[in-house]
């Protein structure tokens, strides 16, 4: 996604570009801000951004391979979890299909919408440690285009204890190159510890 395809947040989409272009980019960062705001819209600007072969002083090419990839949630570094019903599927990948037509359909969907959307039933969806260990297994590999790895984790407070407690060794010391983004609405449901391992980005209300 282009930093231009997203509505508003001009400030913060400045403050994300200079990250990069001045090579302070933090390990572990979190979007926080309600929905609607632009939480995952702007996380995959900020990929893109990121992995860009022709990025310019202002937004990401649109139009390099890397950029194609990202457009469509093909890259091989960029891994994405979401919280999903136990009792449909323990990790992320399998409901990655139904997840990415919904970000394609409108990336400012919620929780409810994506919890009906995946489970009829309406139970309640969670990220839990099985996917936990998917991001360590995943992140411990090498990167397959030889830059950076990004691991998306949406709705974070939707971690359980053990999902959490499972990440705060790689979040803290992650291998090098590797970003992690997590995008939450509330900051209190996230577990201190967590918190204290990442820059916390507030994403104000549209105007």
């Amino acid at each position: 996604m282009l930093f231009k395809e997203i509505i508003g947040q001009k400030s913060l989409k400045k403050q994300l570009i200079n990250e990069v272009v001045e090579d302070r980019i933090s390990h572990a960062q979190l979007f926080l801000g309600k929905t609607g705001y632009g939480g995952l819209p702007l996380a995959l600007g900020f990929v893109q951004y990121i992995l860009c072969e022709n990025k310019t002083a202002e937004d990401s090419c649109g139009t390099c391979s890397a950029c194609m990839k990202v457009q469509k949630l093909q890259h091989p570094d960029l891994h994405f979890s979401f919280p999903t019903v136990q009792a449909n599927a323990k990790t992320s990948d399998s409901e990655f299909p139904l997840w990415k037509e919904m970000v394609f359909n409108n990336p400012y969907f919620n929780l409810n919408q994506w919890t009906y959307k995946s489970d009829p039933k309406g139970r309640k969806p969670i990220i839990s440690k099985h996917q936990s260990e998917e991001i360590v297994k995943k992140l411990s590999l090498k990167s397959y285009e030889g830059g950076y790895k990004v691991s998306i984790v949406w709705m974070a407070e939707h971690m359980n204890t053990v999902c959490a407690n499972k990440l705060l060794k790689i979040i803290e010391e992650p291998p090098a190159n590797t970003v992690f983004i997590l995008i939450a609405e509330s900051q209190d449901q996230i577990m201190p510890t967590i918190l204290s391992r990442t820059q916390i980005v507030k994403i104000k209300q549209l105007e």
